[in-house]
């Protein structure tokens, strides 16, 4: 069972931020920055402890005026903090950006491989940000698929396939490959399972191996007109 960690995760979400010079200040249970929305807030809860090593999610969530979305992220370490200090990374790598290109134009932008567009989808347009894709393996990145471009566009379609009736959408979409062969596809549209998207990332050319590795990618979309 997990365990809520007495762990002040959102002044490390303060500090990161603040490093691309979005100022976060709290607001009740949020956090905001300027007071805008959207608000983010962090928690951290221990999943396993194997007494030499403990398993740790840290959730991030995003606030916006009527709805919310999580990312969740989990490492292992021979601490508590230690693990946290990982799953911020993966944050860090593969989220922060795309949340401070969507979110917040005061923020100090890195070259990170986030991406924007504009998509039409059942006669609206969309603004959509793409993440680079996190990776986490032994393996080298471009040996686990034989066409990585082929997983943009299974989400790219199967997105394009959905009716779309809120303003702000998060997809969030894993491939892992773990040790003893399981393969596990992941997929979320605002933190609900998103069956069709999964199915086609499975049938994607993934790589047999007996080596852990791990492919994360989210799309923001958000809506500039009906």
């Amino acid at each position: 069972m997990s365990k809520l960690l007495d762990i002040d995760v959102n002044q490390q979400l303060i500090d990161i931020l603040g490093e691309y010079d979005v100022k976060l200040e709290p607001m009740e249970e949020y956090l905001f920055s300027n007071g805008m929305f959207p608000g983010v807030t962090a928690r951290a809860f221990e999943m396993e402890n194997f007494g030499e090593s403990v398993v740790v999610q840290l959730d991030i969530t995003v606030l916006f005026p009527n709805s919310h979305f999580t990312e969740s992220f989990v490492a292992q370490d021979e601490t508590h903090e230690k693990a946290l200090a990982s799953a911020f990374q993966q944050f860090e790598i593969n989220v922060l950006h795309t949340f401070i290109t969507a979110f917040w134009e005061h923020g100090k932008k890195v070259e990170n491989g986030v991406g924007t567009d504009i998509w039409e989808i059942n006669g609206s347009q969309w603004q959509v940000v793409v993440s680079n894709y996190g990776y986490r393996g032994v393996e080298e990145f471009d040996n686990i698929i034989d066409n990585i471009d082929t997983m943009f566009d299974a989400i790219k379609g199967s997105i394009k396939s959905l009716p779309l009736t809120e303003d702000i959408y998060a997809v969030r979409t894993v491939y892992t490959n773990t040790t003893d062969g399981q393969k596990v596809p992941e997929a979320y549209i605002n933190n609900e399972p998103f069956l069709e998207l999964e199915e086609a990332i499975s049938k994607l050319g993934w790589r047999e191996s007996d080596s852990f590795y791990s492919v994360r990618n989210l799309v923001l979309l958000m809506r500039l007109s009906r």
